[in-house]
């Protein structure tokens, strides 16, 4: 058993900070948000990407929109110096990538990587869905709402696996499946129908 653990400790990927930049020198491009903004707001597309500038009362902030809406990112700028100070991004509302913060001089403070744990991502669990059971998290806009998460649970009372969650709600149904992080099996796919 020691062995197994040690075995599978090791076999983790490891995120280094050195990797993604230990310091960024990224900074809010106040003049083109000035020349342009309406309301302290600028939106613009660019290709396939609508990107929005925002001002708040302490901050600036950038955020790029892509893929009909399911995957957004967020860059959050000090307001007296332009620097980023935040940068994380999501799937449909989920935690994806790697989430940073840098302190007033742009040095990286702190960050989390929440893709740790799942051989694939976010992106590579698209092509899967539409393959193996023609969703497209996309295209599709039948959905009145789609929620995903991923979670970790216990797997034969010893060993922690990790699960993608997509939940479907369409007309009078709820379809909910669990995708494995780590193989990708379909670990159950149901569906609750509403009663009137």
């Amino acid at each position: 058993m020691t062995i197994f653990c040690f075995v599978s400790c090791n076999d983790k990927k490891a995120i280094y900070s050195e990797k993604f930049h230990a310091k960024t020198s990224e900074k809010f491009d106040l003049k083109k948000f000035n020349d342009n903004k309406i309301d302290s707001i600028y939106e613009y597309a660019l290709q396939d990407t609508i990107i929005k500038l925002y001002e708040g009362k302490d901050l600036y902030k950038k955020e790029l929109i892509y893929d009909n809406h399911s995957f957004k990112q967020i860059f959050v700028y000090d307001k007296t110096t332009n620097l980023l100070v935040n940068q994380f991004g999501h799937f449909y509302g989920m935690p994806v990538g790697i989430w940073k913060s840098y302190d007033e001089n742009g040095v990286l403070i702190s960050w989390k990587n929440y893709d740790e744990n799942f051989d694939f991502s976010a992106n590579e669990l698209i092509p899967m869905l539409k393959k193996d059971l023609q969703i497209d998290l996309i295209n599709d806009t039948n959905y009145q709402s789609l929620l995903i998460d991923r979670f970790s649970y216990k797997r034969l009372f010893l060993f922690t696996s990790y699960c993608y969650a997509v939940q479907i709600n369409s007309m009078g149904e709820t379809r909910t499946i669990k995708i494995d992080g780590k193989t990708g099996e379909i670990l159950s796919d149901v569906k609750d129908f509403m009663l009137e």
